[in-house]
């Protein structure tokens, strides 16, 4: 199983086994539930779609993507970089809470369109998934052993980003994040790239500017008070990365949008 696989659970509902023995876990889902399966999880796994009386046929689906298309895709499109922590969670298999109708609406239409269109509602879908924090990572199997090479650093990959993502304004070092997944620093740094297609600190820089785009948008706060809130610590550093990610300066951000004031 080199695909991954995200499922739709229809209107029976389905049960998840992974491992085997005294390692299986079992996990039930009702209709509607999305799940997403990386590749290569253990070969015991299976859904058994019990269908109820009287509901018929079931409505659910399955998309199967490939993970090396997706692998290659990233190094010519670093955006796909931003379903990295996604997929790495994938390995040990997620269950999507509450996701909103746009979004089972959206993976409808990746099933039934073709060509460009198909690939545009797919790398949507992906981008909305990636962001969705409320999920379940089903199996606790993978993270035992230290054997499992590549995966075991994606999996390391996804707990440093999560932690990144959720303390972008905190005074954030290399060394630190490292220590949180078990890495030395020069270690972290080497893998953290390759995952990421940016360093550490481009990556920190590039959430805390995008932030403050949020911010400049939304609301009449003074560029000072939000270059403090998103993590800088001057305001001629946060003007400088400012510039060179949006090609203008905050001020001039905020004088484009409807609806503010400087």
């Amino acid at each position: 199983m080199h695909d991954h696989e995200l499922h739709l659970i229809g209107a029976a509902p389905a049960r998840l086994r992974i491992g085997s023995g005294g390692d299986e876990e079992v996990h039930s889902f009702a209709p509607g539930t999305v799940v997403l399966l990386g590749p290569r999880l253990p070969r015991s796994l299976a859904f058994e779609h019990r269908a109820l009386p009287g509901s018929g046929s079931t409505d659910g689906l399955v998309l199967r993507f490939g993970d090396e298309p997706l692998k290659r895709g990233m190094a010519l499109f670093p955006e796909l970089a931003d379903a990295g922590p996604l997929l790495a969670r994938a390995r040990l298999g997620v269950r999507f809470v509450g996701l909103e109708a746009g979004t089972i609406a959206r993976l409808r239409r990746v099933e039934a369109s073709s060509g460009l269109a198909r690939f545009a509602e797919f790398a949507a879908l992906l981008n909305e998934l990636a962001q969705w924090r409320d999920y379940r990572v089903l199996s606790g199997v993978a993270l035992a052993g230290e054997g499992l090479g590549e995966d075991a650093r994606a999996l390391r990959m996804c707990k440093a980003i999560d932690h990144i993502r959720d303390n972008y304004a905190e005074d954030l070092s290399l060394a630190d994040v490292g220590a949180i997944v078990g890495m030395r620093e020069n270690a972290f740094s080497r893998s953290f790239r390759r995952t990421t297609g940016q360093t550490f600190t481009d990556f920190v820089i590039g959430l805390r500017v995008a932030r403050a785009c949020r911010l400049l948008a939304t609301t009449r706060q003074h560029v000072s008070s939000i270059c403090y809130e998103v993590g800088f610590n001057n305001v001629s550093n946060f003007n400088r990365h400012f510039r060179r990610i949006e090609g203008m300066t905050p001020g001039e951000f905020r004088a484009r949008q409807p609806g503010t004031a400087g």
